[in-house]
């Protein structure tokens, strides 16, 4: 069985690539030493890596921010697993279209939330809705700014992949 799992961390304008596979844990392709199991029933980790004692406060947030506290600081950071990046890559590239951009479903799933309502305004990056696949939430947002076009789905409904979800129209193609 393969328990290779990789995620993406942001902390700041710093992203790290984190790998945890069998052997331990790469960041950024150099091996470190990480070892230490959650004190029972809280949200304190210690850790023991390359040598060093830390012990980390990890509260989680919404669509994978946690706020860490490390040694009297408090860090924001988003993790996020290869499957969410590609989810995110392929709603962010806006195609050079006419006509309204439509926001497809990454992966078969199930719509959980629709954010937004026919002709409302929304700015890149807003959250349009929220689609549980493999039992993990994502969250789908505006690749560019515009105003909400059709919403051809509603909450607790299924999807294929690749289905329109909602249709973007950018304000430069919005007609008087």
């Amino acid at each position: 069985m393969n328990n290779h799992v990789r995620y993406h961390v942001t902390v700041g304008a710093v992203t790290l690539d984190v790998e945890i596979d069998a052997e331990g844990i790469l960041v950024d392709g150099d091996r470190i030493l990480a070892t230490g199991p959650e004190l029972a029933g809280s949200n304190v980790y210690s850790f023991l890596v390359d040598g060093a004692s830390h012990t980390v406060l990890a509260e989680r947030g919404a669509s994978g921010v946690w706020d860490l506290q490390l040694r009297g600081q408090r860090h924001r950071v988003e993790v996020m697993d290869e499957r969410t990046k590609v989810m995110r890559n392929t709603n962010s590239a806006a195609p050079d279209l006419q006509g309204p951009l439509p926001v497809r479903a990454p992966m078969p799933g199930l719509v959980v939330k629709v954010e937004v309502q026919e002709g409302d305004l929304v700015e890149a990056g807003r959250g349009l809705l929220v689609v549980e696949a493999m039992k993990m939430e994502n969250s789908l947002t505006a690749p560019v700014g515009g105003r909400i076009g059709a919403i051809h789905v509603v909450a607790g409904q299924t999807v294929e992949k690749d289905e329109i979800l909602i249709d973007l129209v950018p304000p430069d193609q919005e007609s008087d």
